[in-house]
């Protein structure tokens, strides 16, 4: 199964098991390898916003910011999916 792991650094209390579960359907449902890694962290506005300018180069903060890692990609008809580091999500749930 593909390894999602959470980090939440936001002062909101989040149900991880359903962010955890959407993560590993949609990893499922792209035809990914079951042993693709994502990482995910929850993070305060303050936070998000430093990332947003950083990264981005555009002010003020945003809900989502992705950052991929390994070139994966949806397997062709009759390809194999290989395994890799899928990224980082970081959502700022304010």
């Amino acid at each position: 199964m593909a390894e999602v792991e959470v980090d939440n650094r936001s002062s909101v209390e989040v149900d991880l098991a359903p962010l955890v579960a959407q993560a590993g359907f949609m990893i499922e449902r792209l035809g990914l390898h079951p042993e693709v890694e994502l990482a995910i962290s929850l993070v305060d506005p303050k936070e998000i916003t430093e990332l947003h300018v950083r990264w981005m180069d555009l002010p003020g903060p945003t809900d989502v910011l992705s950052f991929p890692m390994d070139e994966l990609r949806v397997p062709g008809p009759g390809e194999s999916a290989e395994p890799g580091m899928l990224g980082d999500v970081v959502i700022c749930p304010q």
